[in-house]
This record gives C-alpha cells, sequence and structure tokens, in this order.
C-alpha cells in the first residue's frame, strides 16, 4: 500500500462519533412513544406499551428493530434536529424459546394507534414479507384505532386527484401468508378497521379479557350510525367474539396471559409450511396404560361423561392446548403430543349437546382441518357423535352448510390420521370426522367395545320407522325398548371389524399405544407431504 493510499484511509480524529450521537439521541427520543402522560394512561388502563410487551414476550435482548428510526423529525431553522416522534408501529426479529420470529404492534399512546400517527413510513410493511421471505412466525400485537381520519387532511395537501382509493388486492400478502407461515394476533386493546381484519385472518388469536374488543366500526361510529350507545366491551370483547362470534380464538386473564398463550402455541408449530413440527421431549412410556379408560364410557347409553379427562389420559404428560373452549362447545379442537410428536385433536364432547355437531362447532371442525393440513400436523379423532345438530335453531344458524363444509374441508385433506370411535358415530355428523383426512391413502379407524355405527341413531330410528307399531302396542314404551335393544344388537362393534368398518377393536387402555405407534409410523410420509398446500380459511 502506497504513503497516498494509507492517507486515504486515514480516519479523521474525530471519527463518526457525532452521528452515532445523532442515532442515539434520536432512539432515546422514539422510546418516549406518546410521551410521559400517554404512557401513564396505558398503563392504568392495565395495558403494557408495544416496547414493554415485545421486550416481555421474546427472549430476553433478542429483539432486533426494524425502522427504529422511521417517523416525523422537526427541525430548526438551521436545520438542526428539534424533535423527533417514531411511527405508531413498532416491529422487527426476536427470539421466542430461541426461535426467530416476526413481532409488531401498534403504539396506542401515539394517536390510538391509528396508522397515520407518527408520520414517514411504517416498519408494518415489512412484517409480512419478512417472515414470507425468511419462512418464519408472524406475531401481532393489537392495540390500534384503523386508518385515522387525518390522513384525508394529508391527502387533501397532496393536491387535487391525489386521494387514495381502497386497494382491492391489498388483503391479498395477508391471505398468502395463511397458507405460508404460522400467524398469530394478540388483541390487547381496540382493534378497529384494518388492524381488527388482520386479527381474524390469523392461524391463532387471543384476546384479553378487560382491556381487548373489536369490531369494524367502533362505538362512536356505531352510535352515530345506528344509535347504538355501547362500550367497546359490549360491542366487541370477549363475551362477543370469543363466545358467540367465534372470530377470537381464546381469552386471556392478562398480557402476560396472552403472551404464554401465544408461545404454548407457537411450540407446537413449525416455523413454515415446508418443515413439520419438532419433536417434543417427553419420558411419558407411549406404552403407558390407564386403568380409568376401561370405565370412562357409562354403559347407559344415554349419561355423559368427560371428554377432556379421556383426551388427559392418552397424550404426553396429560397435556393439551385448546383453542376456541367457548366457541362450538359440542366439538374440541387441540393441540397435544403423542410420544413427543405433535398431533392436532379433534373430539366430540357428549356433555354439550350430546356431541352432536352444531354450525359453529362445524365451523370450528373446518378451521382446525385447514391449520392442521396446512402445517403438516396428524389428526387424532376420538368420535362420539349422534349426528348433525337438530331443531330450528340449528336449521336457521346453516348446520347443513356449515356441516358439509367441514365434510369438504376433510375430504381434501392429505394429512395423516387416526380415528378412536369410543362410542356414537351416527348421521352425517359421523360422515365428518370419518372424511378427515379423506384424500389421504391410508385410513385408520379403530373401535372401542363401546362403538356403534349406523345412518342414524337407533332412538331416532325406531321413534320414526317403528312409530305405527309403537303406538298399537299394549305397552308402547316396552315394545319400543324392545325394538331398540334388537336393533342395537346389529350395531355391534364386532360386527363392524368383521366387515373392516374399523381396522380393530381394542382395549381402551391400549388406545394411547396404538396412536403412538401410527403418529411415529406416519413421520416420514409427512415429510413428503411438506410444502403450500393453499391458504388456511379463517
Amino acid at each position: 500500500m502506497t504513503r497516498q493510499t494509507e492517507q486515504q484511509h486515514t480516519v479523521p480524529a474525530e471519527g463518526w462519533h457525532d452521528a452515532i450521537e445523532e442515532i442515539q439521541r434520536r432512539r432515546e427520543l422514539a422510546k418516549r412513544q406518546g410521551g410521559e402522560e400517554r404512557v401513564a394512561r396505558q398503563h392504568d388502563l392495565g395495558k403494557y406499551t408495544i416496547r414493554e410487551r415485545i421486550d416481555r414476550f421474546l427472549d430476553p435482548d433478542s429483539f432486533f428493530e426494524i425502522g427504529a428510526l422511521a417517523g416525523a423529525a422537526d427541525y430548526d431553522e438551521q436545520g438542526q434536529l428539534k424533535d423527533f416522534i417514531h411511527t405508531a408501529f413498532v416491529a422487527g426479529l426476536g427470539h421466542v424459546d430461541g426461535r426467530l420470529l416476526c413481532v409488531g404492534g401498534e403504539d396506542f399512546t401515539q394517536g390510538g394507534g391509528s396508522g397515520g400517527s407518527g408520520g414517514g413510513g411504517s416498519a408494518a410493511a415489512f412484517m409480512q414479507p419478512m417472515a414470507m421471505e425468511y419462512r418464519i412466525p408472524l406475531v401481532q400485537f393489537c392495540d390500534g384505532a384503523g386508518a385515522s381520519p387525518r390522513s384525508y387532511d394529508r391527502q387533501e395537501q397532496a393536491g387535487p386527484g391525489r386521494m387514495s382509493l381502497p386497494n382491492g388486492n391489498m388483503w391479498t400478502p395477508d391471505v398468502q401468508l395463511l397458507g405460508q407461515v404460522p400467524v398469530v394476533s394478540a388483541v390487547l386493546g381496540p382493534a378497529a378497521g384494518h388492524v381488527a381484519a388482520r386479527a381474524v385472518l390469523s392461524h391463532f388469536s387471543v384476546m384479553t379479557n378487560d382491556t381487548g374488543s373489536m369490531f369494524a366500526g367502533g362505538p362512536p361510529l356505531v352510535k352515530r350510525a345506528l344509535g347504538e350507545d355501547l362500550t367497546k366491551e359490549q360491542l366487541g370483547g370477549t363475551e362477543v367474539h370469543v363466545r358467540k362470534s367465534g372470530a377470537i380464538d381464546n381469552e386471556a386473564e392478562d398480557e402476560d396471559d396472552a403472551f404464554a398463550q401465544v408461545r404454548t402455541f407457537l411450540s407446537y408449530m413449525p416455523n413454515s409450511v415446508h418443515e413439520v413440527p419438532t419433536r417434543g421431549s417427553t419420558t411419558d412410556d407411549p406404552a403407558r396404560r390407564e386403568e380409568r379408560l376401561l370405565s370412562i364410557i357409562p354403559r347407559a347409553r344415554d349419561r355423559a361423561y368427560n371428554m377432556r379427562e379421556l383426551i388427559r389420559l392418552v397424550v404426553d404428560d396429560g397435556e393439551f392446548f385448546e383453542m376456541r373452549r367457548y366457541f362450538g362447545q359440542s366439538l374440541l379442537t387441540m393441540f397435544a403430543r403423542m410420544h413427543g410428536y405433535t398431533v392436532g385433536i379433534i373430539a366430540n364432547n357428549p356433555q354439550m349437546y350430546a356431541g352432536a355437531l352444531t354450525a359453529s362447532g362445524a365451523d370450528k371442525m373446518t378451521h382446525f382441518v385447514d391449520l392442521c393440513n396446512a402445517f403438516n400436523i396428524p389428526v387424532v379423532l376420538f368420535v362420539d357423535v349422534p349426528g348433525f345438530m337438530i331443531g330450528s335453531a340449528s336449521e336457521q344458524a346453516g348446520v347443513l352448510r356449515a356441516g358439509m363444509r367441514a365434510v369438504a374441508a376433510g375430504s381434501v385433506a392429505t394429512v395423516p390420521h387416526i380415528a378412536i370411535q369410543v362410542r356414537k358415530s351416527y348421521g352425517m355428523g359421523g360422515d365428518a370426522a370419518s372424511a378427515v383426512g379423506g384424500a389421504a391413502a391410508v385410513k385408520l379407524r379403530f373401535g372401542w367395545p363401546s362403538g356403534e355405527w349406523g345412518a342414524i341413531p337407533v332412538e331416532g330410528g325406531v321413534a320414526a320407522a317403528y312409530r305405527r307399531e309403537i303406538e298399537g302396542a299394549s305397552d308402547p314404551d316396552a315394545r319400543r325398548a324392545e325394538i331398540e335393544g334388537r336393533l342395537l344388537e346389529g350395531r355391534s362393534p364386532f360386527r363392524a371389524a368383521e366387515s373392516l368398518d374399523v381396522l380393530d377393536i381394542i382395549d381402551p387402555r391400549d388406545t394411547r399405544s396404538v396412536i403412538c405407534r401410527f403418529i411415529a409410523a406416519a413421520q416420514p410420509a409427512l415429510q413428503q407431504k411438506v410444502g403450500a398446500k393453499g391458504t388456511v380459511r379463517p
């Protein structure tokens, strides 16, 4: 190297210290968010700020912020920075249990987290393409008012003809993402407009009890347009969206509970549809036999039992993560592990409508089948269904349409599955269960000694088909019981095994070992099925 070249590479004594100080100054200004008063108000409402949320959710010191210097700067006449306000969205990369993901959310301390607050561009625009490109999960903390009316002021300032029109393709990336990587939303404050829409376009969503709410239009708009005077919670809190609409999967006691649920959900998921879930560690013997399983199904066919207890006795360490517990309650959907492998569990709940499939339960089933199929998660079904729910309320709720959508979703799913017929499997409700994994080459179905099958439950069929004979008998009740008893003998699970309707009748205590054996055997097949299979319907 010549002396002239050496001189060209000599760094001035002062270096770039002034620029580094400017970076630090702007970052410190950004961390003020909406200022002390608005941050205190956020805390008074029982909410963390977006930066606190990210810090509490991620592994310590793992957050790398994207767009840390994006925002609105105020300069004096000499061009020196007077003040700096960060955009109302904070996002970046971080780790959860050592696993990389994208995370971000609205800063409610600035303009209610509206899209027009803070000026400048938004790091939100980087989250989806980054998650897609890197094939990593996306986590959104929702606490924002959607578009701000102030955005119209800025558009008008841009001049005639510059007003933005709605972009019909703006949701395409969100929908595409649902078929690629896990997308999770935690609604931790009021979520309106596009913030609410993105919360719904998720694989898993959770809302805090006292502070979370979600709506297409907030209380002021509803009052002005419809005259309904409602609080945010009355309009779109957990009572509405967790228990009635099903738009949100789970509720959380507080934000820390929400963070814990998000971490747990992600622990069952692969990074993308191009992988299978990581096998977890367990010391639970795959051949463990539980004596309680032998008597958990009552001999009396009209008596209910606890399906969650049954599942707890079978899965690894008695642990599972349930989704939509309070919606479509006649059907259970949950994740668990069998011999360390992630499985999706679909089970009828005999404690609600005797396990009949309702419209809401069918909707829940469709989404869950899509989810398991997309992310290469084998499905275990515990079947005890008397059919579709009947009655005028059920018909008005659209049980036939919703039920057949569940049949359609199951019929095109290629994910490996195993069904355990623990008791009833009748009619179109039984068809919905049998349809799961319909496009898979191997269909595994095992029966318990308590199992029974048919086109229609014996009780309903006898009442309809033998009505005149029963009514003409000297003792109608005795005649009905006689006919039902005779027909039930023909519904014996051993008859089903003889015709290979089920592969075998198993001792209920062997259920865990049978499932573990086939889930382990299915792993090479799962590896062959990785890749995009279409979007997951919300």
